[in-house]
């Protein structure tokens, strides 16, 4: 009898093993024959499912984006507001920082290809929507002074998540948890007296 395949899971083990090589050793580590051997295929079985090192960053971003993404909405159900933002950040700020590596590498492969950036746009107007409703909510509920300019605190929380992202990689000593704890308290603090 013949053994039957799971693909779906196939491939998300090859995504898998391509974030871990990127995490541990950076993008430019990764060859086919180091995913295989990561995953524990065939060289051959890896281009069944991705024909080249591109294919596969991408799959990758899209499944920490993905990943992110839902931790991020399952930390903000039943939460509103400033409360909600603060828990939205908590989840993206590299407390663990093994996936900044993955996103600062796709940043990187997004500011030199025409089609990863448009992924790369696509993803980031979904946390910026997701940023947006709930700056909109505190305001709403009066957290945030009248006037508050929306579109500058969403840019703000963008830009501050990024910078964190980036020290994480780059200067890994400063993303102390404590850091990040009372980096996301001032700037929750910060929004409160905005107006």
């Amino acid at each position: 009898m013949p053994k039957i395949v799971d693909h779906d899971e196939r491939r998300a083990h090859i995504v898998e093993a391509v974030t871990q090589i990127i995490i541990r050793d950076g993008f430019d580590r990764v060859t086919m024959r180091e995913i295989a051997a990561e995953a524990g295929f065939v060289h051959g079985a890896i281009t069944r499912y991705f024909p080249d090192k591109r294919s596969l960053l991408i799959a990758a971003f899209l499944q920490v984006f993905e990943e992110s993404h839902r931790r991020t909405l399952d930390s903000v159900e039943g939460f509103r507001g400033l409360d909600a933002l603060a828990r939205m950040t908590e989840v993206l700020l590299p407390f663990t920082p093994t996936n900044a590596r993955v996103v600062l590498c796709f940043w990187d492969r997004a500011a030199q290809d025409p089609e990863l950036y448009e992924i790369h746009r696509e993803n980031f107007a979904r946390r910026q929507e997701l940023i947006r409703t709930l700056l909109r909510q505190a305001l709403e509920d009066g957290e945030i002074a009248p006037g508050f300019d929306i579109e500058h605190g969403v840019d703000w929380v963008c830009a501050h998540n990024a910078g964190w992202q980036m020290m994480a990689v780059l200067v890994p000593e400063s993303t102390a948890k404590t850091r990040l704890r009372a980096s996301i308290d001032a700037m929750i603090a910060e929004l409160r007296s905005a107006g």
